[in-house]
């Protein structure tokens, strides 16, 4: 996620550079046929571009809202994450005795775990190492088909085994149930996000609109701008594809891209707030953001 500090421009232009370079070399090549071949021929009422623009900026509109409500959609499931994870073991630390405090510690770990394993397996990015780490080893949890799931499962089995021997009532297990139920809904909410491809008939048309808009706008520039004409005709084709590739970085949240939802960074935060109700020191591996974005 990009954070509130100074952007680099690289950043900002690494996915135009290819269309504005292309736009540059069009408007200098008319420019050049106009004002020095005498091709005044070489030009299109400005109505036709400003029109097509004016549709374009409606569309863009639309698109760029579209994909930022997936974004936003998937930060505030992360939330409800972050709540229902603290309010887990919060639950656990009320029911069970002060005395089963190791009860309580083992399922931080694993609540933990989960949070890490399925923030890198939205991203697609290996998760045995986190189930190491995280997981006890009686949990018997190695190379699942779907790791979140199987940890949730553990959680289940270990509340039932805490039920069958007396420590937690009916009432109890029903509010434990009802939490993970909570956690796994959030979980296939993320799974939907992220394996719900964004129209690419719909970006495909844009694209092509956008193409259409900016090769004809040097057309339209028939008054006399000279050498004002080629940096205003780019920066103008610039400002679309902008917000276009903008919109095409937000409708995909789960990327391990700096616009993403910054999984790891939440999960990182549930680590400490959690370790800190069952009184755990906090791992070495907590990571300091990048200069100007955060994952």
């Amino acid at each position: 996620m990009l954070l509130n500090r100074k952007i680099p421009l690289s950043f900002l232009l690494a996915d135009i550079k290819k269309e504005t370079i292309g736009v540059f070399i069009l408007t200098n090549l008319l420019f050049v046929l106009r004002h020095y071949i005498g091709l005044e021929i070489l030009s299109v009422p400005i109505a036709i571009p400003a029109l097509l623009g004016t549709g374009i900026s409606l569309l863009l509109a639309f698109r760029t809202n579209q994909s930022y409500e997936r974004w936003w959609e998937a930060r505030n499931i992360w939330g409800s994450i972050v709540n229902d994870s603290r309010t887990l073991i919060r639950q656990l630390l009320t029911f069970l005795p002060e005395k089963s405090i190791e009860i309580s510690r083992v399922a931080a770990r694993r609540q933990v775990g989960w949070c890490y394993v399925l923030g890198h397996s939205l991203r697609g990015q290996p998760t045995q190492s986190l189930l190491d780490a995280y997981i006890p080893a009686q949990d018997q949890i190695h190379n699942p088909v779907h790791p979140p799931l199987a940890i949730l499962q553990a959680h289940a089995n270990q509340f039932r085994q805490l039920y069958q021997e007396g420590y937690l009532t009916d009432f109890q297990l029903i509010q434990l149930d009802s939490t993970l139920s909570r956690l796994t809904d959030a979980m296939g909410r993320c799974e939907r996000i992220k394996n719900t491809v964004f129209p690419k008939t719909y970006t495909f048309y844009l694209q092509v609109f956008i193409l259409l808009f900016t090769a004809l706008l040097p057309f339209g520039f028939v008054e006399d701008l000279f050498f004002i004409e080629v940096p205003v005709v780019t920066v103008i084709a610039a400002a679309f594809f902008l917000i276009e590739k903008s919109a095409i970085r937000l409708q995909d949240p789960f990327e391990n891209r700096p616009t993403d939802t910054p999984v790891h960074t939440i999960a990182q935060g549930i680590e400490r707030s959690v370790y800190q109700l069952v009184d755990l020191p906090l791992p070495e591996h907590q990571a300091t953001p990048q200069t100007y974005y955060t994952l």
